[in-house]
């Protein structure tokens, strides 16, 4: 089967997108030829694999308005047919990105089956006519693409509501979860969390709350940020980058790092005591699995928590009451034995995600509309 399938990056992006569809590609190309296009801007070089197909592009929204949407030069459409012609089935992971539109009307010219996976709902910003250029495209481009797709996937059940609520698709809509890689991220043999906080510098009987993601409004790091000011007796450890920039906080207790390659975060993972990710306009994202699946405990904001029914999470209130969460985080990290608790039930939860499962399934579909 020849699969060419769509991201709006390339991991060096160093987003849950751009992991997912890496996860994807590696597992169908040791059975089918894949090609794998997505935007290359030069702030984010990719190191190519053959079948990498990497489209040139500004990426301007990003790092001057704060969203992500690049832009590919003119010199992109052509190859963009080309390829779509070539192919058997178009993949997509969502629906929005400029490249994706292209490849779908594309695939509707050369008679070609498309299949895409949307992983996220509307996104809130803080600035008003961002969200409203959100909903506009999501009701018009959006619309348009998911209602004339053989298949779309929906990555949690939230985020599938959303759009059921407001679209008819020409099939049954599937859920899909995203997986885990097994390999990378598996829970701590005896001892080794213990080694690992003590070779990390960071103090044992110190609780150390850990974030991983873009440090966008929509992550959650205003939140954080009050927290960190309220436990100032609690060391924060944030990886990543993005708009907000925690190091200008001015405060000791908050310790940040640039990204990190998926093969070095189950290291993160073991030291810390709790992933907090109090974020907002978001599937399931791939770090709380990853997290889970390495036995740390998961701490969401409500409505992220939604997707994962019966988890075993501490569910913060993220959007106003400060002071609740403090008192459950206070609640789970000065009791240790809950906290084993979690541990253990984190792992065996996650259990259920394996990307070699996923991609199969996705196989199954692809063959089932050629």
């Amino acid at each position: 089967m020849n699969i060419l399938t769509l991201s709006n990056y390339y991991p060096e992006h160093r987003g849950g997108i751009e992991f997912v569809a890496s996860n994807l590609v590696s597992r169908w190309r040791k059975n089918h030829t894949v090609r794998w296009m997505a935007c290359e801007p030069a702030s984010h070089p990719h190191v190519a694999e053959p079948g990498d197909i990497p489209l040139r592009a500004l990426n301007l929204t990003e790092t001057r308005l704060g969203f992500p949407y690049p832009l590919p030069f003119p010199a992109s459409l052509p190859r963009i047919l080309e390829q779509v012609r070539w192919c058997d089935v178009v993949h997509l992971h969502d629906c929005l990105y400029a490249p994706n539109q292209i490849a779908f009307w594309a695939a509707r010219h050369y008679r070609k089956p498309v299949l895409v996976t949307q992983h996220v709902a509307p996104v809130p910003y803080p600035q008003a006519y961002k969200n409203i250029l959100q909903h506009l495209a999501y009701l018009s481009l959006g619309k348009m693409l998911l209602e004339n797709a053989e298949q779309v996937i929906f990555i949690s059940q939230r985020v599938q509501e959303w759009f059921t609520q407001r679209m008819h698709f020409r099939h049954l809509p599937r859920l899909i979860p995203n997986g885990v890689d097994r390999a990378l991220f598996y829970p701590p043999a005896a001892g080794e969390r213990e080694l690992a906080r003590q070779q990390s510098g960071f103090a044992s009987e110190t609780p150390l709350l850990l974030f991983v993601g873009r440090f966008t409004f929509k992550k959650g790091l205003h939140f954080i940020q009050k927290l960190a000011e309220a436990r100032p007796q609690w060391n924060f450890l944030l990886i990543g980058t993005g708009e907000v920039s925690p190091s200008s906080w001015g405060l000791l207790n908050v310790h940040v790092l640039p990204p990190q390659p998926q093969s070095s975060l189950r290291s993160f993972y073991l030291i810390a005591d709790l992933l907090l990710l109090p974020s907002v306009g978001e599937g399931v994202p791939l770090v709380v699995q990853e997290a889970m699946a390495c036995g740390l405990p998961v701490a969401l904001s409500a409505e992220t928590s939604s997707s994962l029914p019966n988890a075993p999470l501490i569910i913060l209130d993220a959007v106003e009451k400060v002071d609740k969460s403090l008192q459950i985080l206070d609640t789970y990290l000065n009791d240790k034995l809950k906290m084993d608790t979690l541990r253990i039930l984190a792992a065996e939860y996650a259990n259920q995600w394996d990307w070699n499962k996923v991609a199969n399934e996705y196989e199954t579909l692809f063959a089932a509309y050629l």
